[in-house]
């Protein structure tokens, strides 16, 4: 499906996840009115200028449209990289949308930090480093030239002759994948790719390029969230609203002749309708062209469904604690799902044959950002004017 994540990211995810979005919200009414007994709660609810929207009435649409404006962006740009990186890489890479958040929330938000909450992002970047320094480094360079002369060496017709097949084939395999620098990419079938290293270093820089809309997002939430007590589950909804348009005004950018691990993006404005054919035959799980060989290895709809259900309930809940607490705050509390994702990442039930198992430094990692969590929260965020931001402005 990686040939067509820009589509599923600007097309099917923005109106897909919608849906889901807008049943969630209607049970939200619904509890409001025939639980709570709050008969102002009803369709109207759902009008963009809902009195329900926030304490002080109807708040302009040009808000919201920016809650999901940033975060249509860095679903798009982060969708060419994201085939280059393996998932247990991109956990910590994501990570840096602590430092990232907390530095715009400094300069933008005038939030001021304390010692342990400099030491709880200390923390982040060491886990940052201590994940991805290891796959950097790759293996000793006397451990792959062994590998290296005793594969050539199995080439012999004369050694070959002698050495069991299964034995060929593993010194053969460990061979290939004895690399020093960013980890080799592996394909949906868990072939390995060689790729060069200036394109696989530019989708690294990418990927983190991609962390900064994400960051600016998570404050300019938390400012007009606190700001005239926004309803979440409405800004929720409609912020969603947006994401639809902005996917759809932004595939364009899907246009562009970035890097693919097969050579270079040839999607084009003359090839939109057979792509859109194409994507959805691979949704679908059968393979639209020969050249195409990774639909089939698992039906993408069907945990495509998986992903907009935890998507839907993740995003509300994250859009809950900026404005409970911070953006900075959320941000360093997703760490504790993205390290879930980086455990099932090791597992071929969750990740497909491209599943590749922690190594010790990485659980290093995993370790690192959840103590983060703890020590930041020794202590609250404060205002330039020494005031906790954890509250919601009445």
């Amino acid at each position: 499906m990686e040939k067509y994540t820009g589509i599923v990211m600007s097309l099917y995810w923005p109106p897909m996840v919608q849906l889901m979005c807008f049943f969630v919200s209607l049970a939200y009414v619904a509890r409001k009115r025939y639980i709570d007994g709050d008969k102002s709660y009803n369709m109207r609810w759902f009008s963009p200028w809902s009195d329900r929207a926030s304490t002080q009435g109807p708040v302009p649409q040009v808000w919201i449209a920016q809650f999901s404006f940033w975060d249509q962006l860095n679903a798009i740009v982060s969708a060419p990289p994201g085939p280059f990186i393996p998932m247990v890489l991109q956990t910590p890479l994501n990570n840096l949308n602590v430092p990232f958040t907390a530095c715009i929330a400094f300069f933008y938000l005038k939030t001021r930090y304390k010692m342990v909450h400099y030491a709880g992002i200390i923390l982040i970047l060491l886990s940052c480093l201590v994940g991805v320094v290891v796959e950097l480094q790759g293996p000793a360079p006397v451990f792959c030239t062994g590998l290296s002369k005793a594969k050539d060496t199995m080439a012999l017709p004369s050694v070959a002759a002698l050495v069991p097949e299964s034995i060929v084939a593993k010194v053969n395999k460990a061979s290939s994948e004895c690399i020093s620098g960013l980890p080799p990419y592996k394909n949906a079938n868990g072939d390995l790719i060689h790729i060069e290293f200036g394109t696989l270093l530019f989708m690294y820089l990418l990927f983190i390029f991609a962390v900064l809309p994400a960051a600016f997002s998570n404050c300019y939430k938390q400012k007009k969230l606190k700001q005239v007590n926004l309803d979440v589950m409405w800004s929720f909804f409609w912020a969603g609203m947006w994401q639809v348009l902005w996917g759809i005004l932004m595939f364009p950018l899907n246009w562009i002749p970035w890097p693919t691990p097969d050579g270079h993006n040839e999607q084009s404005p003359n090839d939109l309708k057979n792509d859109l054919g194409d994507s959805w035959t691979c949704f679908m799980g059968t393979n639209p062209r020969p050249d195409v060989t990774t639909c089939e290895s698992e039906p993408a709809w069907l945990w495509f469904l998986w992903y907009l259900l935890f998507n839907v309930f993740f995003n509300l809940f994250f859009l809950w604690l900026i404005k409970r607490l911070s953006g900075t705050w959320a941000a360093i509390g997703s760490i504790l799902c993205g390290n879930l994702c980086g455990i099932f990442s090791q597992y071929e039930i969750f990740a497909g044959p491209s599943a590749r198992t922690l190594t010790l430094e990485q659980w290093l990692a995993l370790a690192l950002s959840t103590v983060a969590m703890w020590v930041y929260n020794i202590e609250d965020e404060t205002d330039i004017d020494g005031n906790s931001v954890y509250a919601e402005k009445p």
